[in-house]
């Protein structure tokens, strides 16, 4: 019999596509990792969510084969010397395509529609107080940084919106598969677009990817949209565009440090905020869960 440690809080409805017969399942959501090392070192499976870091101390202390990260992104774990203990990863890459792809566009629409302002002004019983900008999408051209699942549905939606689209991103099989959009080189992108959406994975590539060099890139009253992560941006220099009112605006879902993000930008009215929510739906919590265990159970039949 298979032992499976559950130890973040995952949505519980896949843990039924495993056999019982074949696989014993503990769950125990914010285990400590000092717990882990005392009762549970020793299982098979280990399945966990991006807030738990997997670094080499942690690999060192444990013997599991499998570990399962329901997340699309895997730069929480040590890939590299997880390997070299013979323990597989896998990951749910498309268990949170839709939400990421729809919360980008609530980011764009909350800022090009004032809603927050409007909001906190209807609120405050000002209701005749519509002096604040406002605008419409269509006709707005969006340059997409990174054009894979997430950024490519992204395209799709802003299209529905009457947007032009164009993107950049360096895998041949993608901008093959997306013909029917127009791809650019990365300063032209920048240059040209009024919103700026990144959707591209955090690596050795791309830590620190839009440096000052890039940023100073963006046209003065552009929109940058970041719901990829926080590790791929210069933020001290974000900053001080938004400050100085070099970019318009900014929409965050991701930093560089969570959860202790720069207090720098809670100070400044330009930036739209949300706590790395984008992926997270009841409905992708439920399809990264049927995904992962279904993945586990395969992995284990051979």
């Amino acid at each position: 019999m298979y032992r499976v440690l559950i130890s973040d809080d995952v949505d519980p409805s896949g843990i039924k596509i495993l056999p019982v017969e074949k696989f014993k399942v503990i769950y125990k959501p914010g285990i400590s990792d000092q717990d882990i090392f005392k009762n549970y070192s020793d299982f098979d499976v280990l399945v966990i969510r991006s807030i738990r870091k997997i670094d080499r101390k942690f690999l060192e202390k444990v013997s599991f084969k499998l570990i399962a990260t329901c997340s699309k992104g895997t730069d929480h774990i040590d890939l590299k010397y997880a390997a070299s203990k013979k323990i597989k990863i896998i990951n749910a890459e498309e268990g949170n395509t839709v939400s990421a792809a729809e919360h980008t566009l609530a980011l764009i629409l909350n800022i090009y529609k004032g809603i927050l302002r409007s909001d906190k002004l209807v609120r405050e019983g000002r209701f005749r107080e519509t002096g604040f900008r406002r605008n419409e999408l269509m006709g707005k051209t969006i340059g997409i940084i990174g054009f894979g699942k997430v950024g490519s549905r992204v395209g799709k939606f802003c299209r529905a919106f009457g947007m032009n689209v164009i993107a950049n991103d360096t895998d041949e099989k993608i901008i093959a598969k997306n013909k029917g959009f127009k791809f650019d080189t990365l300063n032209s992108v920048l240059k040209s677009s009024d919103i700026v959406s990144i959707h591209i994975p955090l690596n050795k590539r791309n830590a620190n990817f839009f440096s000052e060099n890039k940023l100073k890139n963006l046209k003065k009253d552009s929109v940058l949209i970041n719901t990829s992560r926080g590790g791929i941006m210069d933020e001290k220099y974000l900053l001080k565009m938004l400050k100085s009112g070099k970019i318009r605006y900014a929409g965050l879902d991701v930093f560089r440090n969570e959860p202790h993000i720069n207090k720098g930008f809670a100070e400044l009215e330009n930036v739209l905020l949300t706590n790395h929510t984008a992926g997270k739906t009841v409905e992708s919590r439920e399809r990264i869960s049927g995904f992962i265990f279904k993945k586990i159970n395969s992995l284990f039949q051979k």
